[in-house]
This record gives structure tokens, sequence and C-alpha cells, in this order.
């Protein structure tokens, strides 16, 4: 018996540790998952259709929703037929028959004179030899002229008839002129004979007349089949309103061809089609996992947008399913777009293109029509261009502009190349296509909020929020650990300069900035930037104070978690030291003569994942450098920043995230500006040449 899983079984959660750990496993799911999701809403049955056979009666009338045109099989076979029908039989002569007639005659001509020159028989005995000859049927009559022909009659006979009868078949004797030829053979025979000479050798050609032109079956298929070819198939031209089926009317194969091109056939259980649509939609399903894989590792790598990726793809297979079988002028008022604006929003341009890519190959494949799969991915295009950073509402309206825009030169072009002459259609289709971009923008903007608070994916006005000064973890920040807050507001301004120049996200770089130090404010005075007096690790232990040092890491976590805050700022907290050595204290244990384990001075970790977290470690490292400097002009502040990111890259710090080294040359850069505008040179005041304002006078 096979058991169901339960929540907490083994192996349910070995499974969850595979998906989640394990490449192939985690692509197989994804597969699986996708590919049956939407492969069960292509196989619905598409609504509003009916069933009709040709000769059933009709038992209500049906309107053509819509104009279309298509290719129809009877009209084009029945102008087949017509074209194989007018075509001529093709004949072939065949010279074995005359050959086969010529000897036949030569050996009858020769028996009859065997026969004449007979000198011991009677006339009466060659007349009745005669008839008996078996190569040739000759009657009493013919029979008698022959005995009583002279020798030289006979002989001109006998030389001749093979002539005529050669004659005769040169013209070519078709099965129906046998009769007619026959009946002409003497015409084929010298004119001077007597009459006794032209009856016998008349009748002896005639003996050994046959059909010699005959069809030739296989040319004359070869030639109906290129005028079958030669027909150009029937266009059939369906316009919107058009009256298909009359109610009580016995329905017609035309009638059925044009209820199939509209969509409102409904064909029944099509096992084959039901495997190539499973095939094409584990197929799609594939091909989007390889390329997420491939080319959007943060999202592939994410359980939650991986799940918002499968639930867009059906919603939008979904709704392909819907509308497009009836493919009413609805299907051009659905705002398709507006998945792949609130992807490109949540989870990445690169996976929403691929996602929305994948939704119109189903449309397409449901409706057949380059049209639609045009409608639903140009359009969704340029939204999503339109919504790339997503900073503001504003740019969700500029989204829903550019869709309407793209949707409507969708329809306009597709109308001019087929030149449709329909000018209310084409005016509700632009309708369509505006309402499609007004709703795309509302419904990508409401996605973001609300799918990105269910999703527990930072929307960008989530993380302005959490950049307010006034948000209660940064002002707890700012009340017990100044030094430590002041320090993440440098950290930010570099994260964020950083992040624009290598096209990372400033915002998230940012805003982790400003949470990465949080779990400082459990123990401030055990940090520099918050000491005031004394320094508390002078009386301890260095691997004591290397472990007081590295605890702010989990409680930062665990202010985090208190918190909820996102979990591409939360990577911020453990990823801005990764596992690096506490290099202060380390080097303390070794001046001291201690030979410490190295292993037991290093942070936690995990190691930066995302180009955020790795700007920030790298931020972080170079401001508290810069700041510690005796001297800071641009040599130092240079080379300090050159010396502490070599050493993270040299350490591996970087190794888990997508920094590149041209990005990491862009970061030094950045670094070097914006440190070399904090820490310029000032220009000194000496105190005798301040103006002192002098004191108002009393009274």
């Amino acid at each position: 018996m096979i058991r169901r899983l339960r929540a907490g079984d083994p192996r349910l959660a070995r499974l969850r540790t595979a998906v989640r750990t394990d490449a192939r496993a985690r692509a197989g799911a994804f597969v699986i998952i996708a590919g049956l999701l939407t492969a069960i809403a292509l196989l619905l049955a598409p609504p509003a259709t009916v069933t009709y056979s040709v000769g059933e009666v009709a038992k209500g009338a049906i309107r053509a929703p819509r104009s279309v045109s298509f290719v129809s099989e009877s009209l084009t076979e029945a102008e087949r037929d017509r074209a194989a029908a007018a075509v001529q039989k093709q004949y072939a002569t065949d010279p074995a028959i005359v050959v086969n007639a010529s000897t036949r005659l030569q050996s009858s001509v020769a028996a009859i004179g065997r026969i004449r020159l007979e000198a011991a028989q009677t006339r009466d005995q060659k007349i009745t030899a005669l008839t008996r000859l078996p190569d040739v049927a000759l009657t009493t009559a013919i029979a008698t002229d022959i005995v009583d022909m002279t020798q030289p009659e006979w002989d001109q006979v006998a030389s001749a008839v093979d002539t005529g009868l050669r004659t005769l078949y040169a013209q070519g004797i078709k099965a129906e002129q046998l009769d007619a030829v026959k009946a002409d053979a003497v015409k084929a025979l010298p004119s001077g004979w007597t009459d006794r000479q032209k009856r016998a050798g008349a009748e002896i050609v005639k003996q050994n007349l046959d059909a010699n032109v005959k069809v030739d079956q296989l040319a004359t298929n070869l030639a109906q089949q290129d005028a079958r070819n030669a027909v150009t198939p029937v266009q059939v031209q369906v316009t919107a309103g058009e009256a298909i089926v009359r109610t009580d009317e016995v329905v017609t194969k035309l009638e059925v061809e044009k209820l199939r091109a509209l969509g409102l056939a409904n064909e029944g259980a099509d096992w084959r089609g039901a495997i190539g649509l499973l095939l094409w939609a584990v197929l799609i399903a594939g091909v989007l996992a390889l390329f997420i894989e491939r080319y959007a590792t943060e999202a592939w790598l994410d359980d939650r947008k991986m799940i918002l990726v499968v639930v867009s793809l059906l919603v939008l297979t979904a709704a392909g399913r819907t509308l497009v079988p009836t493919h009413t002028v609805a299907v051009y008022y659905a705002p398709f777009a507006a998945i792949a604006m609130m992807l490109t929003v949540l989870v990445g341009g690169r996976t929403a293109l691929a996602t929305q890519i994948a939704g119109a190959l189903h449309v397409g494949i449901m409706s057949s029509q380059v049209e639609l799969v045009a409608y639903v991915l140009v359009p969704a295009l340029l939204g999503m261009a339109a919504v790339h950073r997503a900073t503001t509402a504003r740019e969700f309206a500029v989204g829903a502009v550019a869709v309407a825009a793209g949707a409507a030169g969708v329809i306009l072009a597709f109308v001019l190349v087929g030149r449709a002459e329909d000018p209310l259609g084409v005016a509700q289709l632009l309708g369509g296509a505006l309402v499609s971009g007004l709703g795309s923008g509302l419904l990508a903007f409401a996605g973001m909020a609300i799918l990105g608070h269910v999703f527990r994916i930072p929307t960008v006005f989530e993380l302005r929020e959490l950049s307010d000064p006034n948000h209660p973890l940064l002002r707890q920040l700012l009340l017990r650990t100044p030094g430590t807050y002041h320090h993440s507001l440098l950290v930010g301004n570099l994260a964020e300069r950083a992040a624009e120049v290598i096209g990372a996200d400033p915002l998230v770089a940012r805003v982790g900035a400003y949470y990465h130090d949080i779990g400082k404010m459990r123990n401030p005075t055990a940090f520099i930037e918050n000491q005031t007096g004394g320094n508390p690790h002078d009386e301890l232990d260095p691997l004591v104070s290397a472990g007081i040092v590295a605890a702010h890491i989990k409680d930062g976590l665990a202010l985090a978690d208190r918190y909820s805050l996102p979990a591409q700022i939360r990577e911020m907290i453990p990823g801005h030291h990764g596992t690096s050595v506490v290099r202060y204290f380390f080097q303390l244990a070794q001046q001291r003569g201690q030979a410490p384990d190295e292993r037991s001075f290093r942070y936690p970790g995990p190691r930066p994942r995302s180009k955020e977290a790795g700007i920030v470690m790298l931020a972080d490292g170079t401001e508290a450098s810069v700041r510690s400097l005796s001297e800071k002009n641009p040599e130092t502040i240079r080379g300090m920043v050159e010396r502490i990111i070599d050493e993270r890259v040299a350490d591996g710090q970087l190794d888990e995230c997508d920094l590149t080294f041209r990005d990491v040359q862009k970061i030094k850069d950045a670094f070097c500006e914006l440190l070399l505008g904090v820490y310029h040179e000032r220009i000194p005041y000496p105190e005798d040449r301040i103006t002192r304002i002098k004191p108002a006078a009393s009274g």
C-alpha cells in the first residue's frame, strides 16, 4: 500500500530538501508542476461551443461573433474533383498488337494459298477447307470468291493485304473506333481490284484488326493529379454577424467548417490532440525552467518567486483558454500585459519576459494565429520597459499608455496587412486595446502590492518605508547606537552609488546597508564607533572578544525576524561579513603568542549571494577602514579601498554572488569618488582672519 505523505513525514522533508538543493530535482519539479497545470488549462473544454455534424438538423441559429477568413476543404475538394474530371484520357499505342496481327495475317494467307494449290481436292472440298481454317473465319461466300480467283488475282491479294492492315493500324485504332475501321477496311485496299478481290481481302484484313491505342491509366492519373494540384484553395470569408446555421435546417459540410474556423465547433474527445497539448505544455515548461535557471538565478533559487511564476503562467493560459476559442472581440480587452509588468517588479525582467513568451506561445497553439501571439507579447514588452524600476505609481500609468499604444499598433499592422474592410470591427478592436492597456496598468499595480505581500516579495514602496528614518528599527538604531547609525548611512550611500554603476538595485542596496548592523544594538559599547569611554575588550581574551563581535550577526537576524524584514534585506545581515575573519582580534591573539585557530575567528556567514549583498559587504569594510585612516587624501583612500576589496576577493567572499571583475573595478571607482567627496581637503581658516560679530549695544 502506498502511504500518503503527511506534513511531518521525513520523506516529505527529504523531498523538499532535494528540490531546494539539487538542481535536477528542482528543474524536474518545476517542469512537472508547471507543465501539468498548464496542460490542464489547455485541455479544458472551450466554452460556448456546439456539436454539429454534417446532415444533422440544427436546433438553434448561430451567428458569427467575429469576421474570419479560412480555406474551405469541402469547396476546394469539389473544385479539384471538377478539374480532374475535365482532364482528357491519356492514350498509348501498343506496337505488339500490330506485329501479332501481321503475323496472324501472313499465316492465314499462307494457309489459304496452300489450300488453293491442292490439286487432289475438288472445288467444293477447297471451299469447305477454307471455312475450317483456325486463324481466320471465312464464310462460304468469301471462300468461294477465294477459290474462284485466278492465281494472279490471289497473288495480288496475298501481297497487298499486309500493307492494307498496317495502313489501318498506322492511323491508330481505339476500342470505340474498331467497328468503324473494320467497316471501312476495303478502302485500304487497291481500288483497281475486282469485287471478289476486295471482298476477300477486306474480310482477311478485318479478321486481324484490333484496338492498338488504349487508355494509359498511369498517365491519366498523373494528369488528373496535376490538375488537382493546380487548383487554388478556395478562400471563404465570414463576416461578423453572418448567420452560419439556421434553426431547423440541415447542417452542411461548409457550415461545419465555418463553425470550426470560428472556434465554435466542439470536436469531442481528441486523444491525439490531448497528447500533443500535454507534450507542448511540458516542452514549454522545460524551456522556461532552463532559461530562468541559466539567466535569472536569483529568481530560480527563490521558492516564492518560482511559485509566482507558475501561477502567472497558469493565469495567462487559463485566460487564453477562456477567451481564445470563441475569439470574440472580448479577447482584445484582456489585460495580458499585466502579468509581465507585475513579474518585472516582483521577480525580474528576464523571468517576466520568459514567462510572457511562454504564455503567448500557449495562446498561439490555442488560436493558431500569429496576430494573438503578437497581441499578448508585444504590448507586454513595452509595459515591462516602462515599469523596469517601478519607483513611482507614475511609471505604471506610463506603462498603461505604452501597452495601449503597443496593442493598437499590433491591431493596425495586422488590419493593414490583411486588408480588412470592417471599420466598425477595427474600432471595436482599438477600443479593446485602450481598455487592455489601462487594465494592465491598474492590475499590475494592484497585483504588485497584493502578491508582493502574499509571497513576501519586497516592493519598491515597502523598501521606501523601510528606508524612512522614522521606522521603529532605524529610530532605535539612532538612539541606542548613534555611531553605528552614522556608519550605516555612509555605507548606504556607498552601496547605492555602486549599485547604480553596475546595474544592480540601488534601493535594495541602500536599505540593506541601513539594517546590516542592527544587531549591534544589543551590546553597543562592544563596537568602537559607539564607545565614548574605555574599551571593554581591553580586559578580554581575543577569542572571547571575537565571539562578542560576531554575535551581532545572530542578534541582527533575531531583530530582522521580529520586525519581518524582507529576505533581500535580511540577507545583508550575515552577508556583510560573510565568513571573513575577525581580523583585529585574530592578529591580537597572534601578537600575544596564542597561535589561534583561524576558523574560530571567522564570522558564521553565509557569504553574500546577491549583487546587492556583495556590494554592502565591500562598502561596510571600505567605510570603516577609510574612517580609521589618520591621513585622508586621494592616495591613501584609493590604496585602502583597493586593499580592502582585494582582500575580500582573495578570501573568496564574493564567490557565491554574480559580481564580475569588471563590476568590482567599477565598485572601487565609485567608492573612491564618493569617499573623496566626503573626506575632501578643507581650506584652513586662521583665528585672526575670522571676523567676530560685535555684541549688540545694551539699552
